[in-house]
C-alpha cells in the first residue's frame, strides 16, 4: 500500500511519460484540496467582500441589502467549495484525462479571489467530474456490496 501511495504521489507531482497530464492533474488536486480545507475560513470572508462590492456599485444599489447579499454570497461560495471537494474525488479521472486546475479561484492570495463567474463553464465542469465521480463510486460500492453477493446467493441457492 505504501508503494502504491508513493507511486501515486510521484506521478501527480512530476508527471510521467505514460500520463503526461498527471502533473496538471496534481495541480488540480492541490487546488481542490486547498479550497476544500480552507473553506470554513474563506467562505465568510469572500462572501463579505462580494456582498460589500455588490452594494456599492454604480447602479445605485443600497447597502441596506448587505445582510441578504451576504447570506446569498455565502451559499454561492459554499456551493463552489463543495464542488471543489467533490472534484477532489475525481483526481484519478483527471490523471488519465490530464485536466489542469479549474481556475475558478485565484488561490495564491489569502483570502482567495474568484476570477471566474459563479455559474460559468468551469463550474459546470467541476459539477460534471465531481458529481459523476461520487455517483460512480456509490454505484461501484452498491454493486460490490449488495448486487453481486445477492446474485451469487441466488445462483448458488
Amino acid at each position: 500500500m505504501t508503494r502504491a501511495a508513493a507511486l501515486a504521489v510521484a506521478t501527480l507531482a512530476a508527471g510521467c511519460t505514460a500520463f503526461p497530464g498527471a502533473a496538471q492533474a496534481g495541480r488540480r488536486a492541490l487546488e481542490d484540496g486547498f479550497v476544500s480545507l480552507t473553506a470554513p475560513v474563506q467562505v465568510p470572508v469572500m462572501a463579505a467582500r462580494e456582498a460589500w462590492a455588490a452594494g456599492g456599485g454604480e447602479d445605485g444599489r443600497s447597502r441596506f441589502w448587505l445582510p441578504l447579499d451576504f447570506v446569498g454570497c455565502c451559499f454561492v461560495e459554499a456551493g463552489l467549495c463543495a464542488l471543489h471537494a467533490l472534484d477532489l474525488v475525481a483526481t484519478p479521472v483527471h490523471v488519465v484525462v490530464g485536466n489542469g486546475p479549474a481556475g475558478i479561484y485565484r488561490t495564491d492570495v489569502f483570502p482567495m479571489e474568484r476570477q471566474r463567474p459563479a455559474f460559468g463553464e468551469e463550474t459546470g465542469e467541476l459539477a460534471l467530474y465531481g458529481i459523476g465521480s461520487v455517483a460512480g463510486a456509490a454505484i461501484a460500492w452498491w454493486f460490490g456490496s449488495h448486487y453481486v453477493p445477492h446474485l451469487f446467493r441466488w445462483f448458488t441457492g
